[in-house]
């Protein structure tokens, strides 16, 4: 068996574990870093942008948010079930990470926030500009990290209640990896589907959608997770949480779970029903991402409507749209009918326009109920003004009538899975006790349980911010535990 020796060996080369290279290396230790994969950056190379408080951008377009009141926002979302003090220090740090980033080339071109009433924290990367580990990865082996690619890691050595490596295999066979510290930052369990069914009870890529390519195929013949590998080494556990949001299924996905020309898919003044040909919420909902899939999510097979007719569209196109994705461009540059002609002609059902709601209803499998619903709706409207079952802001109250509707399906969809590992706000992993683990650090999804059980999309950008800054944490403190 291989032997090598370093001072901080990182499981994963992504947007936590390039950041914990960059800081580590930079204090003059030996740092390795292990990938599984064939490639560096992780399964979002770092993403669209990075949450963050109090900065020189927000200052200057006179966003006034302070820490102690995203704090005190994070403590009531949450209801003070998570980690506060490591939600303080993550906090504490976004606005040094930003323009630590900036340092080192990364462009940002705006603040956006998600939804109307969201915070504008989610500092924007400039469109088509260099993505952020790639330009971290070159930061980090300026600095004497090396890194290691189709690495497995198969066990955590223990000694004395300390790690002090792990033991693994890559293309030369087995080999061992002795380390003063391990930083584990893998990525979270969202590639295992079976794992997240046992310790959730949901099923990716059946209970809810996931992106293409993102579950390994064959869970025996895959790595083990970064969460296992502590957990058989005595740490403690946190709920794992799906990142998940209202969606139309692949291929029709896109920014806010629908495709980029038809944002009318998100409108308050559709009508939005289940298989039932009932509504079961507010269609202002929409506006949320993750609080609207978590009603699709009890309603049968997880699925739901979004409904609107040929008089809507007119007025989207004319006067606008209430709920607009800011700076945010995906996908190709067709127009909306080019879109919907294309979506026809591959089959795809989960889009379609019909002559009647009683072909709509065909077509989608929504029980003819549906044609009821509609009809009370608008006579509500019509005849009083108001809607007596969801009490929809009177301004987003329109009839549906026709002649032409248009309709999509939505499910809920995964972004990842986080949690599993409960961390310190020194990035430590905590064992079963609620001790330290001397020599073991986590960040990133890994350990990730900062948000309860629902995305905060008021404070987007935050996964990604929550990777590096986190990463850059263990870094820093794995350093000083080795010296």
């Amino acid at each position: 068996m291989r032997t090598i020796e370093t001072d901080i060996a990182i499981v994963g080369a992504g947007a936590a574990g390039i950041p914990a290279a960059i800081e580590a290396a930079r204090r003059y230790v030996k740092v390795d870093v292990f990938e599984q994969a064939d490639h560096i950056g992780g399964s979002c190379n770092g993403g669209n942008g990075v949450f963050a408080v109090e900065t020189q951008m927000q200052k200057e377009k006179q966003y006034t948010y302070t820490k102690k009141e995203i704090l005190d926002y994070w403590a009531e979302y949450t209801h003070n079930t998570v980690d506060m003090r490591l939600v303080s220090e993550f906090i504490n740090r976004s606005a040094g990470t930003y323009e630590w980033l900036k340092s080192f080339g990364v462009e940002f071109s705006d603040l956006i926030a998600y939804y109307p009433g969201a915070k504008y924290v989610w500092h924007f990367r400039r469109d088509g500009s260099p993505f952020i580990t790639d330009l971290l990865r070159l930061v980090s082996e300026e600095a004497g990290a090396q890194y290691h690619l189709n690495t497995a890691v198969n066990q955590l050595m223990m000694k004395d209640g300390r790690c002090i490596g792990f033991r693994g295999k890559d293309a030369e066979g087995e080999l061992e990896v002795l380390a003063k510290a391990v930083i584990i930052a893998s990525g979270g369990t969202g590639k295992r589907a079976d794992f997240v069914k046992e310790h959730t009870g949901v099923e990716l890529g059946k209970d809810i959608t996931v992106f293409p390519g993102m579950l390994y195929e064959n869970p025996a013949t895959s790595p083990k997770l970064g969460v296992e590998l502590c957990w058989e080494a005595g740490a403690a556990h946190t709920p794992l949480m799906i990142d998940s949001f209202a969606s139309i299924p692949d291929p029709n996905f896109g920014p806010g779970g629908v495709p980029a020309q038809l944002p009318w898919f998100r409108q308050p003044q559709n009508i939005c029903v289940n298989l039932h040909g009932e509504r079961f919420i507010s269609e202002y909902e929409m506006r949320n991402g993750a609080f609207m899939g978590n009603a699709i999510a009890t309603q049968k097979d997880s699925t739901a409507f979004m409904i609107f007719d040929q008089n809507m569209r007119d007025y989207y196109e004319s006067v606008g749209m209430d709920f607009v994705m800011g700076n945010v461009h995906f996908m190709d540059e067709l127009t909306a009918d080019e879109y919907l002609d294309m979506n026809a002609a591959r089959g795809n059902q989960d889009i379609i326009v019909a002559d009647s709601l009683k072909e709509l209803c065909g077509m989608m499998g929504i029980h003819k109920k549906l044609i009821d619903t509609v009809e009370e709706y608008n006579r509500n409207i019509k005849e009083h003004g108001n809607d007596p079952v969801f009490f929809k802001d009177n301004k987003y109250l329109m009839p549906i009538e026709g002649p032409t509707y248009y309709c999509a399906r939505f499910r809920r969809h995964a972004y990842g899975v986080m949690g599993g590992l409960k961390i310190n706000y020194r990035t430590e992993v905590i064992d079963t006790k609620g001790d330290p683990i001397p020599g073991l650090y986590a960040a990133g999804n890994d350990a990730n349980a900062i948000y309860g059980d629902t995305y905060p999309f008021a404070l987007s950008g935050n996964t990604s911010s929550f990777a590096i800054n986190t990463g850059r944490m263990a870094g820093e403190h794995a350093a000083f535990f080795v010296k």
